[in-house]
């Protein structure tokens, strides 16, 4: 099916990613053929926030991750302008080729919009309501909900960063040598992100052995394990997907501490 541009862009921290960006990214894809992503600096959340939430690093992963992006660029410049400036450089380089310039549920008033003037002036397009025309979530919100209590389990600790409907995101500690068990879930599926350490991933009849900023997906339905094979604690960011998302949504096959 023709679509009405070659490049939709979007920009924002995208700090951290969650199911309104997601419908966004989404929207995007309906009206043009590539979906660029024009991500905030940690730099620029230092600024405006006093420290990044997730780093850029982090961000610009999973976003990758996402079916309908195409190509995931950290902004350059970290002032107030900086979308804009990003915006001129894809331009540059992209100039025979029709552009639109997303804008979520949240940013309907051209007058209000920062990049609206350089979008005139390169003949990118302006487009308003992608991903809906309310608001589905907001970043400040989600960092908001982050919840500071740590649950202790045998192979070592989580907590939950955030959370919403039909997902939730956690950070995992797993001690050296030990491992979780051998595990499957009904309703969700997992997205992994090393944050530090290595550790091997058991998933079906495979296995992967991950370091630092590997990351891995995690099917609903699938056998999975993760075990901590390092001499200190894996810390790993997990991002739940599902319509229902429990702590008691666990089916365990084998276990080292009795669970079973």
């Amino acid at each position: 099916m023709s679509k009405d541009y070659d490049y939709a862009l979007l920009s924002g921290g995208f700090d951290p990613v969650h199911i309104g960006h997601l419908a966004m990214i989404k929207d995007a894809k309906r009206i043009a053929n590539k979906v660029i992503i024009l991500l905030n600096s940690d730099n620029w959340l230092v600024r405006k926030k006093g420290k990044p939430f997730m780093v850029e690093a982090q961000r610009a992963q999973i976003l990758e991750e996402f079916e309908s992006v195409s190509e995931v660029i950290i902004q350059q410049n970290d002032d107030d302008d900086g979308s804009n400036k990003a915006i001129i450089d894809f331009h540059k380089s992209h100039n025979e080729k029709t552009i639109c310039y997303c804008n979520g549920g949240d940013r309907s008033q051209e007058d209000k919009i920062r990049e609206a003037q350089t979008c005139k002036t390169l003949g990118i397009d302006l487009k308003f309501g992608i991903g809906g025309i309310h608001k589905l979530e907001s970043s400040s919100n989600l960092t908001k909900n982050h919840l500071s209590e740590t649950e202790h389990r045998p192979w070592g600790n989580f907590h939950i960063i955030a959370k919403g409907k039909g997902y939730q995101i956690k950070e995992m500690n797993i001690k050296p040598g030990k491992k979780q068990s051998l595990q499957r879930h009904k309703n969700r599926s997992e997205y992994w992100q090393v944050i530090d350490g290595s550790g091997m991933v058991y998933l079906e009849d495979s296995k992967f052995k991950l370091q630092k900023n590997d990351n891995i997906f995690i099917p609903q339905g699938d056998l999975h394990r993760l075990e901590n094979i390092g001499k200190q604690n894996l810390t790993i960011v997990e991002i739940q997907i599902g319509e229902k998302i429990s702590e008691d949504d666990i089916e365990r096959l084998e276990d080292d501490f009795g669970r079973i």
